[in-house]
């Protein structure tokens, strides 16, 4: 068995259950690459969570873990999974690389990302992205909040489900309704924190008591994570805050 041994970092943003970027999606990419590099897995690192967030709990785990020696690499599926900013993913790039440890990209998988050119090429592509989300974030909040002018636009904050009327085939009037369900989960997220447990004892709860989340089905369960507890939470108050 090789004597490399690598952790995966793998993140998704709320809703961002696409193919490929999914929590089982990324995991799936990571085991065939350390399979094929015949590195040996040691940890896995779940979150959901934006990437603007670097105070996120299993990311600072895992730079914990790295300091502490754990692994020696940090496997990821795109550079953006660490974070969207170039100035971010370079400076965790480089005190990583400080305690010895190296990130593996696989999207950039046959670039030496430490070599001179390597680091030109990741620092541009990192680039490129951060510049046209920003481009692209501008025009859907622009699109967004003129059509939030009449309906909701988006998707339903844990709690709501969104309806429709269908005019003449097409969706309008779009809004969102409470969730029975939802809100008794939210409910007991908020009776469990004004009791003084931390996010990842309420996901611990859930867990344990099998409450579903919002992406379960009979053949596919998912978990809770510390993360998804406190996004619920902090964004159902600002809903709430916003919709007075």
């Amino acid at each position: 068995m090789s004597k490399y041994k690598v952790a995966y970092y793998i993140r998704v943003s709320i809703g961002e259950q696409i193919k490929g970027y999914s929590l089982e999606g990324q995991k799936s990419i990571l085991d065939s690459w350390a399979k094929e590099m015949n590195w040996r897995w040691v940890k896995t690192y779940f979150e959901e969570a934006s990437a603007k967030d670097l105070e996120r709990e299993k990311f600072q785990e895992m730079i914990t873990d790295a300091k502490n020696h754990l692994f020696d690499g940090i496997l990821l599926v795109d550079s953006d999974r660490l974070s969207r900013s170039t100035n971010d993913l370079l400076k965790v790039t480089d005190d990583l690389l400080k305690h010895d440890i190296k990130l593996h990209i696989f999207n950039l998988k046959h670039i030496d990302i430490y070599s001179q050119q390597g680091r030109f090429i990741l620092t541009n592509l990192a680039s490129f992205s951060e510049f046209f989300r920003k481009q692209l974030s501008s025009k859907i909040k622009a699109g967004v909040k003129q059509k939030m002018k009449n309906e909701w636009f988006g998707q339903a904050p844990f709690g709501y489900t969104q309806v429709s009327d269908v005019i003449d085939g097409r969706k309008k009037n779009t809004r969102l309704i409470l969730n029975t369900n939802e809100q008794q989960i939210i409910n007991k997220m908020k009776d469990l924190r004004n009791q003084g447990q931390s996010y990842s004892e309420i996901a611990d709860f859930l867990n344990k008591e099998g409450i579903p989340t919002r992406f379960s089905n009979n053949n596919n369960k998912k978990s809770w994570h510390p993360s998804t507890v406190r996004n619920i939470l902090v964004r159902r108050e600002n809903y709430i805050k916003d919709n007075k």
